[in-house]
């Protein structure tokens, strides 16, 4: 089967949540037999072809991006032309949803929707007739969680939607054999508002002779370098370490923090490693899936969004050994049920199959 995955970028060209996710998929697929290709929009207008872990990347010129969403003048020839079987995109990514309308294709084609559009909502008005048109037509759209599939207005009425969350590769996001938890605290993920950012560090206030580590980058960097001289914050930053450093970051940690405030985390991925490297999480009751990957009191404790002192207390409560423990327990045993990677790649290609299937029989 000749695949097609299509998002703005892919990691290992840059580092997030989804073009992780979109690398592990095309990798899985790849061994799995099938011809994976990845479209992606390139960083000026040159376009440029490689490889990476075995399958294609496609990058189609890109003049340039507005609030995160890449102009592309050649990406609807780039999505009529290219050779596939079935086409999977990932959204939000408005350019490509706009694009696939116009190419007049029928080739079938599914949806992970890993976001509804948070920041750019003004242009919903607009924009939100032709999304709801194109995950209509959609072989399948993946949500991943039931609570963003209840949540979103655009999935809430849908009859296509099949629930698979991401999971992690749990042969490497695993427990260290030797390594015992250090006295800090985590945080992964890109510098940006609605990661909470701003709550972490007024919390971070009360904790002057315990390490924060936040490892990222991203557009609020200033600001926190900023308040950690004004404030004299207990916090180092590493902005981009390797993936055996990672792995032991999330081993070594206390506990793992992500006080995101708006519905743009939609499933907080870095939960999930952290979980499966016995680590607890402390994160937030946004009506989002991340609540979900972390249950309260389970594999970790859900405080209020917005709440420098509820986050803060709930860090101090990571000193009770017991309670410690336990979620520590807990965050493993959740992340090997729910979140195995392995499994969770596999009912993707089973769906996918599935789509093909059907649609050779209409």
């Amino acid at each position: 089967m000749k695949i097609l995955e299509v998002y703005k970028d892919v990691h290992p060209l840059v580092s997030g949540g989804i073009e992780r996710y979109i690398h592990d998929l095309s990798s899985f697929l790849t061994d799995s037999g099938h011809e994976v290709e990845v479209l992606i929009a390139g960083n000026n207008t040159d376009g440029t072809d490689m490889e990476i872990s075995g399958f294609k990347v496609r990058t189609t010129p890109c003049i340039g991006r507005v609030m995160s969403n890449p102009i592309c003048p050649e990406l609807i020839d780039s999505l009529r032309e290219i050779p596939a079987d079935l086409v999977h995109f990932h959204v939000p990514l408005p350019s490509a949803v706009l694009s696939w309308l116009m190419t007049g294709r029928n080739t079938p084609y599914i949806v992970t929707y890993h976001s509804d559009i948070v920041r750019q909502a003004l242009f919903l008005p607009f924009y939100g007739p032709f999304l709801r048109r194109f995950l209509n037509r959609a072989g399948a759209v993946i949500a991943t969680s039931p609570v963003y599939a209840e949540t979103s207005v655009f999935l809430l009425r849908l009859k296509n939607v099949s629930i698979i969350p991401i999971g992690s590769d749990l042969n490497r996001f695993k427990p260290s054999d030797s390594m015992e938890k250090g006295n800090y605290v985590l945080f992964v993920g890109r510098f940006r508002k609605y990661k909470g950012i701003h709550v972490l560090l007024k919390a971070w206030e009360r904790f002057p002779d315990r390490r924060l580590i936040m490892v990222g980058g991203g557009p609020l960097l200033q600001d926190i370098l900023h308040a950690v001289r004004k404030y004299r914050l207990n916090i180092e930053i590493i902005l981009d370490p390797d993936d055996e450093r990672l792995v032991q970051l999330y081993q070594g940690a206390k506990c793992f923090v992500l006080p995101s405030t708006l519905r743009s985390e939609a499933f907080g991925i870095v939960q999930i490693e952290a979980m499966a490297c016995g680590t607890p999480v402390i994160s937030t009751s946004i009506s989002t899936g991340v609540p979900w990957v972390n249950a309260d009191g389970v594999s970790g404790i859900i405080v209020q969004p917005d709440n420098p002192d509820a986050l803060a207390d709930a860090i101090a409560g990571m000193d009770d050994s017991t309670l410690h423990d336990r979620l520590s327990r807990g965050a493993l045993e959740r992340a090997k049920l729910l979140f195995d990677s392995h499994v969770l790649l596999s009912q993707i290609e089973t769906l996918m199959l599935e789509v093909i299937s059907g649609n050779d029989d209409e």
